[in-house]
């Protein structure tokens, strides 16, 4: 799955370490006659949103942790269960274990972009978090690009060039730099994201 691209991708993070709701157009009411009064509407529950460093932190983690099942370890170019299993799947094309892989792939990065979403409500990590979300966009695009490959449908799109046609790479150029404008704003003594080689 480019595991070379993510390897690059990740590694830069990792030397330097050591993602509301819309609303539509109001409805329309009826007519009321004078004894009649409109019920109240219910206002949107709002998205949970981190408020400090600390419930950032919680979700920058479990939005790498997301990245490394869907797409395993982007430094190791190890892969993950899941992406190994579509390598096979398209070098066998087999396009309907691919679809599925593709799918629980892609349910993985969504996930992954929830956490993202939640860990921006911190405003110093904000734009940070908004380059991380299209980061994984682009892993979506690449990992939709696996099916039709395994299908051998015509003109197909390599995967590879996928990603970096969804501007996943500028948008980690620019969520780095967002990175290390946190700077000072970091507690002393950050721990890693458990097991992973990656530090809010």
């Amino acid at each position: 799955m480019g595991q070379r691209h993510l390897r690059i991708l990740c590694m830069t993070l990792i030397a330097a370490a050591t993602a509301t709701c819309g609303t539509g157009a109001p409805s329309q009411m009826p007519s009321l006659v004078p004894s009649q009064a409109p019920s109240p509407v219910p206002s949107p529950t709002p998205v949970p949103a981190a408020t400090s460093f600390a419930e950032y932190a919680v979700g920058f983690c479990a939005a790498w942790e997301a990245l490394f099942l869907a797409v395993g370890n982007p430094d190791t170019g190890s892969g993950s269960v899941l992406s190994k299993a579509l390598d096979d799947a398209v070098a066998a094309k087999d396009g309907t274990a691919a679809e599925e892989l593709a799918a629980e792939i892609t349910s993985e990065l969504e996930s992954g972009r929830h956490a993202v979403a939640y860990a921006g409500g911190w405003p110093p990590a904000a734009p940070m978090m908004a380059q991380l979300d299209r980061v994984f966009v682009g892993f979506e695009v690449m990992t939709a690009a696996h099916v039709p490959v395994a299908k051998g449908e015509p003109g197909a799109v390599d995967p590879q060039a996928a990603l970096e046609r969804s501007g996943a790479i500028e948008a980690w150029t620019a969520m780095l730099e967002a990175y290390r404008a946190l700077g000072a704003l970091r507690p002393a003594g950050v721990q890693r994201c458990g097991d992973l080689p990656i530090s809010p």
